[in-house]
C-alpha cells in the first residue's frame, strides 16, 4: 500500500515510516493537515495515519476536508493521537468521519492489525457517509474540543512558566551564595596572602648579613642604627624575650661578683642539686 503519514514530529514520522516499509509498504510524508492535502492534490494514497495535534490544520480538520472533498473521500486514514486521548475525542474522531483511532504508542503488531481492518471497512464507510447537513453539528464538537485541548496546553505551560520561575530563583539564590562564598574565600586568600608575604620579609631580613657590634654585640639595621639583638629580633618577628643567666656567664662573671661581696654557695640557674 501507499501510506501518508501526518505528524509535525520528524521523529515519529520516522518511526511509523520504518515500521511501515519494512512490511512493504510505500510511504510519504507530510508535517500537518495543510502539507498533506498538498500532497494528496498530486498523489494517489490508499491509507493515512494521521496524528490530531499538529500546526496549521490539525487530524480534525484533516479528516473533515477529506470526507467532504469528492476525489478524496474514500481515503483510508486512522488517527494515532497522544493528546486527543479522552472518550469524546474518540468520538469526535468517529464523527469526523476516521476509519479507526489508536492512542500512541502501540505496538507493530496492533498497528498493523488496525491498518488491516480499517482497509476492509472502507466499503461500510464509504456507505455510510457524513453528509453535509451534518457539518455544523460536528464542527461544533470539534470547536468544543479545540478550545478544551487548548486550555490544557495552557494550563500545561502555566505550569511550566511557573517550574521555570522557580528553577531561575532557585540558580539566582545559588549564584548570589556563590558570590558571597568566593568573595569570603578571596579575602581570607587575600588576609594570608598578606601574612605570608610579611613572614617571608621577616625571614628575608632575618636571612641576610647582620652587621653586629664585635663588642656589645648590637645589630645595625638597613637604617644604620644601632640596636640590641632583642630589639632587633623583637622588630621583625613575633618573638618575645625572657632573661635568665647561662651556666657559664655565672661562673665567669656573678659568682665571683657575688663572693666578692661575700655571698656563698649560690648555684647556676638550671645546675642540679648534689646527691646526699
Amino acid at each position: 500500500m501507499k501510506i501518508l503519514i501526518v505528524d509535525d514530529i520528524a521523529t515519529n514520522r520516522k518511526l511509523l515510516r520504518v515500521t511501515l516499509e519494512a512490511e512493504g509498504h510505500i510511504t510519504l510524508e507530510a508535517g500537518d493537515g495543510v502539507e498533506a492535502l498538498q500532497i494528496l492534490a498530486r498523489e494517489k494514497m490508499d491509507a493515512i495515519i494521521s496524528d490530531i495535534l499538529m500546526p496549521n490544520m490539525d487530524g480534525f480538520r484533516l479528516c473533515h476536508e477529506l470526507r467532504h472533498n469528492d476525489n478524496l473521500k474514500h481515503v483510508t486514514l486512522i488517527h494515532y493521537t497522544s493528546t486527543y486521548t479522552s472518550p469524546s475525542d474518540q468520538q469526535l474522531s468517529k464523527a469526523v468521519g476516521a476509519d479507526k483511532y489508536l492512542t500512541k504508542p502501540v505496538s507493530t503488531e496492533i498497528l498493523l492489525r488496525t491498518l488491516a481492518e480499517a482497509m476492509c471497512h472502507a466499503d461500510e464507510r464509504r456507505a455510510s457517509a457524513l453528509k453535509v447537513s451534518d457539518t455544523k453539528f460536528i464542527m461544533k464538537k470539534y470547536s468544543v474540543a479545540l478550545v478544551k485541548k487548548l486550555e490544557e496546553k495552557n494550563h500545561d505551560l502555566e505550569q511550566a512558566m511557573a517550574e521555570l520561575r522557580r528553577a531561575h530563583q532557585s540558580l539566582v539564590e545559588l549564584n548570589d551564595s556563590l558570590d558571597r562564598r568566593v568573595r569570603e574565600r578571596t579575602a581570607e586568600l587575600e588576609t594570608a596572602n598578606r601574612n605570608l608575604s610579611h613572614a617571608l620579609s621577616e625571614v628575608k631580613v632575618l636571612n641576610t648579613l647582620l652587621p653586629t657590634c664585635g663588642y656589645c654585640k648590637k645589630i645595625r639595621d638597613d637604617k644604620d642604627y644601632w640596636q640590641s639583638v632583642e630589639a632587633y629580633i623583637s622588630r621583625h618577628t613575633d618573638a618575645k624575650f625572657s632573661h635568665s643567666v647561662c651556666p657559664e656567664c655565672f661562673e665567669q662573671y656573678v659568682k665571683p661578683d657575688l663572693e666578692k661581696h661575700g655571698v656563698t654557695g649560690v648555684r647556676s640557674p638550671g645546675s642540679k642539686k648534689a646527691g646526699p
